[in-house]
């Protein structure tokens, strides 16, 4: 199959889950284990067929049917796995043959039979309105209710009408076991245990197909991670409040302290080793860093002639902390965080590009406290099209600008400049045209500076003229 030549790195979920040639599709690769199944019909004519075919008789149809059905044995070490639980997720695409990327939902569960089988039927293959290919628009996750496997994620390679095999070879997983109080005195209820996984994830549109990584302290302080992959390298092993107040379990002094430390004799205390199908209690520990209160920070986003804005994302950011919101139909936005201490900046932008991204005034968070008044009014977007014709010392620009909000043509000024040369010209109706004169010969880089208007946001980009 020819090559599409589009990249992929951003669409896998993990590196043995990906490699098809549409993004978001995931594809298997590499080991047989990991490769795709392909069914093929190689019959091979008798010489009683070909004797039917030469007198004119028909052979019997083949029956076939327009879905396709998936089926396989789960296993660990050789061993089918027992009631074992197989779930089918399907792609749902809301642009065929488009860039944007479909997300997994999921369509059935199944449990193995003590032979360690499944199976799946009504399956159906689709074709990319792209690239005329058949798409593998299912992949299947399993795992067990007990935590003793590790959660796997595979795709099906899925043919119109036929049958596929898909048989998984599980590994036995890991558990932590635990106790977790608090300094002070509150329930430990809702903290969270967890381990960093590194496994190429792109977000949370594939965490179905990934292994465990973290559980939720119950109100008596006890934890049970189940489901964890074996490794000889887990580094840090966290306790959790929100976002912004973790500790990691130091396993020398047996206490929490702070996670990453910059003494690589402390961080090495921090590092954890455990095997397929151990079970491991971790010592019995005390946080004692908490999240901060939840701050309110609200406010309004509307255009320059005060209609409400919605869909417009806010960011409140310091750097090493950060929150999001996005507005209402009202135009409203609320952000609720745990954010720690200090000063913010606010950015606000459009994530369809119509409305020009804009800064609001910044913000010191004091825990608990809440902001308000965090107003801005967006300018639109100005889309621009530039015709550039060089002579003898002189380059033209001329432009045609349009609101992207509106698609009216604006006012404003554009002025054009190549080193010490500089000429200003009143933009009428969305047009102008700049003339420079006087340049040397070859070619000249321009800057091309859009004033905007108090409703349509400037622009500055550059314009390559070819000099005679």
């Amino acid at each position: 199959m020819p090559s599409t030549g589009r990249s992929l790195s951003h669409s896998c979920p993990t590196r043995n889950f990906c490699g098809g040639t549409r993004p978001g599709v995931p594809r298997l690769e590499g080991s047989p284990m990991n490769s795709f199944i392909r069914v093929r019909a190689l019959p091979a004519l008798s010489m009683a067929t070909l004797a039917l075919v030469a007198s004119g008789l028909a052979l019997p149809a083949e029956a076939a049917t327009s879905t396709g059905k998936v089926q396989g044995v789960v296993s660990l070490n050789g061993t089918p796995v027992d009631s074992a639980r197989v779930q089918l997720y399907e792609r749902v695409d809301p642009d065929p043959g488009g860039d944007i990327e479909g997300t997994f939902t999921r369509i059935r569960t199944v449990n193995t039979d003590s032979d360690g089988r499944y199976s799946f039927a009504g399956l159906k293959s689709k074709k990319d309105p792209k690239y005329g290919e058949e798409i593998y628009d299912y992949s299947i996750a399993v795992s067990d209710r007990s935590g003793t496997i590790v959660r796997t994620g595979r795709a099906i390679d899925q043919k119109k009408g036929r049958t596929v095999t898909k048989n998984l070879h599980v590994k036995a997983a890991a558990i932590l076991t635990g106790v977790v109080t608090t300094a002070d005195g509150r329930s430990p209820a809702g903290l969270t245990m967890g381990v960093p996984l590194d496994l190429n994830q792109d977000g949370s549109d594939f965490s179905m197909f990934y292994p465990e990584s973290t559980t939720t302290v119950r109100s008596d302080g006890r934890f049970v991670l189940a489901g964890l992959p074996a490794s000889s390298f887990y580094d840090g092993v966290y306790v959790a409040d929100g976002r912004y107040a973790k500790q990691c379990y130091d396993f020398v002094t047996t206490k929490l302290a702070d996670c990453a430390p910059a003494d690589p004799t402390l961080r090495q205390q921090q590092r954890l080793a455990i095997g397929a199908g151990e079970v491991r209690a971790l010592p019995s520990v005390q946080m004692t860093v908490f999240a901060p209160p939840t701050t309110r920070l609200t406010g309004k986003v509307t255009d320059t002639s005060g209609r409400p804005l919605k869909g417009i994302a806010v960011d409140v950011n310091s750097g090493p902390a950060d929150d999001q919101g996005v507005s209402r139909s009202s135009g409203r936005f609320t952000i609720a965080s745990g954010l720690p201490a200090g000063p913010y900046g606010v950015r606000f932008y459009d994530p369809k590009n119509v409305w020009a991204a804009a800064t609001g005034r910044p913000v010191v968070v004091v825990p608990g406290q809440p902001i308000g008044g965090l107003d801005v009014a967006l300018k639109s977007v100005a889309t621009v099209k530039t015709g550039k014709k060089g002579g003898r010392g002189t380059a033209k620009i001329a432009v045609m600008i349009t609101r992207k909000a509106s698609g009216s043509a604006p006012g404003g000024t554009l002025t054009v400049s190549f080193g010490e040369k500089s000429r200003t010209v009143t933009v009428t109706k969305g047009r102008a045209t700049v003339t420079l004169t006087g340049l040397p010969a070859g070619t000249a880089s321009l800057d091309v500076v859009y004033s905007g208007t108090a409703s349509t946001a400037g622009f500055a980009k550059k314009a390559r003229v070819a000099v005679e």
